[in-house]
């Protein structure tokens, strides 16, 4: 059985889950067709989490909104049921995530909050920052060599393109959105490495 890329990403409330950081929002893409994304709110009690305003800024998420959304064991439950009625399989960790620092930041929160949609999960990732890095030293792009971080924005901005064509607004940091411009980064980045040459 083949592996199952999927754009995923999270939001969190604070960088550090020892510190007290909770993710509140995360969303899985398999795609832009409608049903092929799904974004979820996950709740938190009082007490249970550490708000880091620098976090919390960044997406705009309120702590009424924390405090009211279902519970963790829901949103899992929920999220394992769609993911293995687009092809993943029980027993099998054929889920590959594909994010901006996607295994060193968000799976951890996965994990943590959501054991059931994790054990889905390949424990490799693909990570775009790591991808990004590499094509910045050995891919030419109209004509230069682009750092890292031009290779970073060039296929976000055409991920960017690419889901407003679809009719899908700009969501930046909504989990979301997040997630599918993650996928077709991944896929913009794979074309230019398959193409070997300059754009």
């Amino acid at each position: 059985m083949p592996n199952l890329y999927v754009g995923l990403d999270g939001e969190m409330t604070a960088g550090d889950p020892r510190k007290g950081g909770r993710l509140i929002q995360i969303g899985i893409a398999t795609g832009v067709a409608p049903g092929e994304r799904i974004t979820e709110l996950i709740g938190w009690s009082a007490g249970e989490y550490t708000a880091e305003p620098k976090a919390m800024a960044v997406h705009g998420i309120s702590e009424a909104t924390i405090l009211a959304a279902p519970r963790g064991p829901e949103v899992d439950a929920r999220l394992r049921d769609w993911c293995l009625a687009r092809g993943a399989a029980e027993g099998r960790r054929s889920m590959v995530a594909v994010g901006f620092n996607v295994g060193a930041f968000d799976l951890p929160f996965v994990r943590d909050t959501l054991p059931l949609t994790a054990s889905l999960l390949s424990r490799r990732s693909v990570d775009l920052n790591a991808v990004c890095f590499t094509l910045g030293e050995c891919l030419s792009h109209g004509g230069s060599r682009p750092k890292w971080s031009t290779w970073k924005r060039l296929c976000r901005e055409a991920a960017e393109k690419e889901l407003t064509a679809a009719g899908i607004a700009t969501a930046w940091h909504d989990a979301g959105y997040d997630a599918l411009a993650a996928l077709l980064s991944w896929r913009w980045l794979c074309a230019r490495i398959a193409a070997g040459r300059e754009e």
